[in-house]
């Protein structure tokens, strides 16, 4: 004899699957992160190129490309790449996420899911030798994408403990149906919060090698390299804000 089935919508969990949700509710927490971020002025019509509309780019725009080891949080330690755009939107200024590339999967899934981080999976390692810090990025496994280099030379300024820092970023659910490329566009604004902070600033820059179509980091290319840092810190990743829905 058939029987209904009772997993209603109130007994879903978080994320799928809803009988056994793969990760937990928003905010995750990471602890003693460590960082190297390198910022440089890009080319605006390239960077036009790599944006939503809804965005504008600014006549001398800035990148960053940030290189993270987080030994402790709570969605489990991993590595990440981050490429990300200084935009404005309604006038405001926001970091706008171009990619990510990480090194395991657990977060890839929340980051994509629920804030539409545009995360991908890949090789990212770090580098401490003669006084000096690099992290470079490979994806598949020999293909570098990009790199990084910095002398840590002078203490930069920390920022105050509870020091939020937004970022924006679109989140696509493609569409099962032929002929229908989307079933969900949002733009999604999410918020970190930084303490304990420690940086250090130096010589440095960044590079691209233009080795893969497939990622290409190039198209936002490096035309002056601003600053070069180091940075140790503990963060929270809060619940995020639907901007726009398309």
């Amino acid at each position: 004899m058939e029987i209904q089935g009772k997993l209603t919508k109130d007994k879903w969990g978080y994320t799928m699957p809803v009988s056994a949700p793969a990760y937990q509710r928003q905010p995750y927490f990471f602890k003693q992160a460590r960082m190297l971020r390198f910022d440089y002025e890009t080319d605006k019509e390239s960077a036009a190129e790599l944006i939503p509309e809804q965005f504008s780019v600014p006549d001398s725009p800035t990148a960053v490309v940030t290189f993270a080891e987080y030994p402790w949080s709570t969605v489990g330690p991993y590595r990440e790449a981050i490429l990300g755009l200084n935009v404005k939107y309604k006038g405001q200024d926001i970091n706008y996420m171009i990619q990510l590339i990480l090194s395991e999967n657990m977060p890839i899934m929340g980051g994509r899911e629920v804030y539409g981080y545009p995360k991908t999976m890949g090789v990212i390692e770090f580098v401490d030798q003669d006084g000096m810090m690099a992290a470079y990025v490979e994806r598949p496994k020999g293909i570098r994408i990009c790199s990084g280099v910095v002398r840590p030379e002078l203490p930069g300024e920390a920022f105050p403990d509870r020091t939020p820092v937004e970022a924006c970023a679109l989140r696509v659910i493609p569409s099962p149906e032929e002929g229908k490329d989307h079933s969900l566009v949002e733009l999604i604004q999410s918020t970190m919060i930084f303490s304990n902070t420690e940086v250090w600033i130096g010589t440095g820059n960044c590079h691209f090698t233009g080795a893969s179509v497939l990622d290409p980091w190039h198209m936002l290319p490096v035309v002056n390299n601003i600053a070069a840092s180091y940075m140790v810190c503990d963060f929270e990743l809060t619940g995020g804000k639907i901007l726009e829905t398309f």
